[in-house]
């Protein structure tokens, strides 16, 4: 699950930054989630340790009744453009941000979060196997992951076509060491 919508009055690019919370919008997105949500068997929560995914979680372990664990592994993206305007973002940089240029400037790269993102997902298979977990992240991990599962190359194209709206989830069956995104 992508966690809720962030409030974000500056519109600006925050990545890792602290302290952007969800927006009243946001929350009440993710309580709504929840309610849809009550209808799985649901047995662990995690989320990364940044704001707005501890209080996804949160919102969703007070509804469900399951207390969350925090993950390194499930972290937003390190980015080099963080305080910059979104609009300078999307219209600059964001179609070319996982290219060589950004790597060479200390931008996380596809291969590296794709790496995390499976580690975790290897730890859930053996520590909770055949037990539904509730994942909260970012959305650019997320699809990162699906497309390393799919063993489809990253692309802006890609993303675009698979990106999770906030407080919007995809479900990954891991049945007999197979993933199939649903």
């Amino acid at each position: 699950m992508r966690h809720g919508e962030v409030y974000n009055p500056k519109r600006i690019l925050y990545g890792r930054m602290s302290g952007f919370r969800l927006s009243e919008y946001g929350r009440e997105s993710v309580k709504l989630q929840a309610e849809n949500l009550k209808k799985r068997k649901i047995n662990f929560i995690y989320a990364s340790p940044m704001l707005r995914t501890r209080q996804s979680a949160k919102i969703l372990s007070e509804e469900l009744g399951i207390k969350v664990k925090i993950s390194s592994f499930l972290n937003e993206v390190k980015l080099i453009f963080e305080g910059m305007p979104l609009m300078e973002y999307k219209s600059k940089i964001q179609p070319s941000l996982y290219e060589n240029k950004y790597y060479l400037k200390g931008q996380e790269s596809v291969e590296s979060i794709a790496e995390r993102m499976t580690k975790f997902l290897k730890m859930i298979e053996k520590r909770h196997n055949g037990q539904e977990t509730l994942v909260v992240s970012h959305g650019d991990p997320i699809v990162i992951l699906k497309a390393e599962i799919n063993n489809i190359p990253f692309t802006w194209k890609y993303k675009k076509d698979n990106y999770l709206k906030t407080a919007t989830f995809t479900t990954l069956e891991i049945k007999d060491g197979r993933y199939n995104w649903k």
